[in-house]
């Protein structure tokens, strides 16, 4: 005999315990609240113009108070209405309309519960009588087996209108040091779009947020250096199967950037990836990070009709990743305009500035390393018995440099290193060694000297390296390495220690620069 019965498939409220070991970092938790806010202001903003005029804006506060373990997020869009208050704190039940920035029905419960176990939802619905205020326990959510909480009620004027979550004792997760940083420049981007409209004011502990618009390369065509300059920014366009589309552009930065380069995706009007220093690069697109291409191409690309993983971190592409990135490269490889052959063959000259910027951060990192490494390196060169030749060469000065010195001890004897970054163009040598770079002699008879100088506008450089810190700081390793090797070469009684330099420095300016 077959029979019919019910099984209960509605998740109980202890499964916001679970929601701490989400995979968030604290700007996409943080947005969820900001979502919320846009949210209702989309769907109400004729209401709340109505009610406070026409200059209206939506208005979120985020405050991050570290002293009392506790950040605040105030909005003054429409609150939770009494219709939507039900479901807005059941876990996993989506509005009515979920076709905006509230979709999953899981944002404000999973962000919350991933900072903190205790916090607090005071809303005031537009039109509506009451202010209403629930706190959630989730500890205690969990033992008692609790489905239904608290709400406590007041009285208040039917225009009021607002939202605060107060997350409390949230301790582990804390913003703090640098992650305040990030979190102000990857909320500023991911709502770039609404502040550009000014249809949000989003501030953190005070500070009204702003997007820093890239600057977009305008320059001749990388083969044709004296031709009319051209704005590098290319209109995409493009659609697939069912409806899907992409808009909006990709052009090349005037500065490169290696972190801040890439797509932006947006979805609805907010990002989903690439908010700040996590461009989307595809490496079919992009090629390898050292490329320049990589450090250039930026873009803001509008998606219709994709899905997102519901902390909103990652676009779902379902199966059209592929032909997405094909359509896409061709619009970028088009031969009217070549924009990523732009991007790999022009060749930006950098300016003292640039250079002072990227030869200090360099050099600091490679005399630390040197500091740290350098006399057990030194130690072990000096003692290979198949070392001799010793020739020294006088250098020019120059002012148009950053100097470092160092220390190496070793067999009880202490070697100087002087290490200079020249953006001289009068320089020619990509790399030079002697007694006219040690910026000052010591008294001490004991003590060992060298001078070590690598030339940053020398054609290998411009063409392969530029400004940047992480291309320049390999290259000086190599240039510090080869100056410590002559000199120990020197103290083996080598003869002509230098002439590998010069052999060196001879085939990379011809390799780089043929016609010299």
């Amino acid at each position: 005999m077959k029979s019919k019965s019910k099984v209960a498939i509605r998740p109980k409220a202890a499964i916001l315990s679970i929601l701490k070991h989400l995979e968030y970092e604290p700007w996409y938790a943080l947005a969820e609240f900001v979502d919320n806010a846009v949210d209702s202001h989309l769907k109400n903003e004729a209401k709340l113009r109505r009610a406070d005029g026409p200059k209206y804006r939506l208005k979120v506060e985020i405050e991050i108070s570290e002293k009392e373990n506790r950040i605040t997020i105030r909005d003054n869009a429409a609150g939770i209405s009494a219709k939507d208050f039900p479901r807005a704190f059941r876990p996993a039940e989506p509005p009515p309309d979920n076709q905006s920035l509230s979709e999953f029905g899981m944002g404000m419960k999973s962000a919350a519960c991933w900072f903190c176990d205790n916090w607090t939802v005071t809303t005031k619905a537009l039109g509506e009588p009451m202010i209403k205020t629930v706190h959630f326990d989730i500890n205690a959510i969990k033992r008692d087996d609790l489905e239904e909480l608290d709400v406590e009620e007041e009285d208040a004027p039917q225009k009021t209108h607002f939202t605060t979550v107060e997350l409390l004792n949230v301790k582990k997760k804390m913003p703090r040091g640098r992650t305040l940083g990030k979190i102000k420049a990857h909320l500023s981007g991911i709502y770039r779009d609404f502040i550009r409209k000014k249809q949000l004011i989003l501030k953190l502990d005070g500070e009204e947020l702003k997007f820093e618009e890239p600057k977009i390369l305008v320059a001749p065509k990388y083969d044709n250096l004296k031709g009319k300059p051209i704005i590098w920014k290319q209109e995409i366009n493009f659609k697939l199967a069912n409806g899907i589309s992409v808009k909006g552009f990709a052009a090349i930065r005037e500065r490169a950037s290696t972190s801040e380069a890439g797509f932006a995706l947006f979805r609805r009007g907010r990002i989903i990836e690439g908010s700040f220093e996590d461009g989307f690069r595809p490496e079919y697109i992009f090629g390898a990070s050292n490329s320049f291409r990589y450090q250039r191409v930026f873009g803001e690309l509008h998606l219709e009709g994709f899905d997102a993983i519901f902390t909103k971190k990652k676009i779902d592409w379902g199966n059209y990743l592929d032909t997405f990135l094909e359509k896409l490269k061709q619009q970028l490889n088009d031969k009217s305009f070549p924009l990523l052959t732009q991007a790999d063959k022009y060749r930006i000259k950098a300016t003292d500035k640039d250079y002072q910027q990227g030869a200090t951060k360099a050099l600091d990192d490679t005399v630390n390393d040197l500091s740290k490494n350098g006399e057990k390196a030194v130690a072990d060169l000096r003692n290979n018995p198949n070392l001799n030749g010793i020739d020294l060469k006088t250098l020019s000065k120059t002012e148009k440099s950053i100097h470092r010195e160092l220390e190496l001890r070793f067999i009880r004897i202490t070697w100087k290193v002087s290490v200079e970054l020249s953006y001289d163009p009068a320089i020619r040598d990509l790399i030079e060694v002697g007694d006219h770079l040690i910026q000052a002699k010591s008294k001490k008879e004991s003590v060992r000297q060298i001078g070590i100088r690598l030339s940053l506008t020398h054609p290998f450089m411009t063409e392969f390296v530029g400004a940047d810190s992480n291309r320049i700081e390999p290259i000086l390793r190599i240039a510090a390495a080869l100056g410590l090797a002559e000199v120990i070469a020197a103290e083996s009684g080598a003869k002509s220690r230098s002439e590998v330099r010069k052999n060196l420095n001879d085939l990379i300016t011809k390799l780089s620069n043929p016609s010299m």
